[in-house]
């Protein structure tokens, strides 16, 4: 069982400080009386929509009687729910946009914004307010996380796998270079080294490319820097 349709959550505070009597200067009571006013013909504007009227009547049939749609000059299209306990109706967190909903939202309201199972209305008002972070949007940072953690270990077993394949040699060859960068040694390139150090050289004259003073910095194996620079340790990249 739901109430008015314009007994919202903003309209029924408004309403509430206008007959405390806290608020006693008559010009104040106009804009406050005018905000109210305003407030409740946006709402039901915003309910008279097409697309909101829509999924209002697929909201209440497949999901819960107590869910509405409504368009928002300023969010777009938003849930709201009728909360029994305050006796207002309550907007959910999170925003569909201006766009008409994508097929689906009634099963995603069944499992992912289950209100009565994953948040009380003082969760709901809290998120709203900013003073804390919605359960349902706790739960997707959580997903989240794994996620990225998932993706992080992935890439790590790529790496240490890259790492693996190399031969002996090259190995030596890769920390022999590191050496050679930290400790002030001359780094000499040959071969497909210096091939590819010498067309990156063309490039840069061309104008196709552009290389940072420091280009060891930019490379992904330092000691390939396409760039003879000296440094501070007084070592140089040369060519051979």
């Amino acid at each position: 069982m739901t109430g008015p349709a314009t007994q919202e959550v903003e309209v029924v505070l408004m309403q509430r400080f206008l007959d405390s009597g806290l608020c006693l200067e008559l010009n104040d009571r106009r804009q406050l009386s005018q905000a109210i006013e305003l407030r409740k013909a946006e709402l039901v504007a915003g309910l008279a929509h097409p697309v909101a009227r829509k999924w209002t009547k697929k909201l209440q049939k497949e999901v819960e009687p107590l869910l509405r749609m409504r368009l928002d000059a300023r969010l777009g299209f938003v849930i709201d729910r009728w909360v029994e306990l305050d006796s207002w109706w309550h907007k959910i967190p999170g925003v569909i946009g201006f766009q008409e909903p994508r097929p689906g939202l009634c099963e995603r309201m069944r499992t992912q914004y289950d209100m009565q199972k994953k948040a009380t209305p003082k969760d709901n008002e809290d998120a709203i307010a900013g003073r804390a972070r919605h359960p349902i949007m706790q739960e997707k940072d959580k997903a989240s996380a794994q996620v990225i953690k998932a993706n992080e270990d992935a890439n790590t077993e790529k790496v240490l796998a890259a790492v693996d394949s190399l031969s002996t040699k090259r190995m030596e060859n890769f920390l022999a270079v590191e050496r050679a960068r930290h400790t002030g040694e001359k780094l000499i390139h040959h071969g497909p080294d210096l091939k590819f150090v010498e067309h990156v050289e063309q490039l840069e004259k061309s104008g196709k490319v552009q290389v940072s003073e420091d280009g060891a910095k930019d490379c992904i194996a330092p000691g390939l820097a396409p760039k003879v620079h000296k440094r501070r340790s007084g070592g140089k990249h040369i060519r051979e």
